[in-house]
């Protein structure tokens, strides 16, 4: 769990120039796009359209060779 009062009192100790920076640093977390969404690549958007087991771990030489 976050201890939020451990980070103030952290945060209120800093320098000036330090807190400019941290400033800079929670702007940008607030316009980046979320990352958090699932996002497939292209290996998993095939998985399930060849023969064999849905993983391909078993007998997985005889169908890579």
């Amino acid at each position: 769990m976050i201890d939020r009062e451990a980070i103030m009192r952290k945060i209120d100790s800093l320098p000036d120039a330090d807190l400019k920076k941290i400033s800079k640093f929670s702007s940008s977390l607030e316009e980046r796009p979320d990352t958090r969404k699932h996002k497939a690549d292209a290996l998993s958007s095939v998985i399930g359209i060849c023969e064999g087991p849905e993983d391909l771990a078993e007998k997985h030489d005889s169908y890579a060779y």
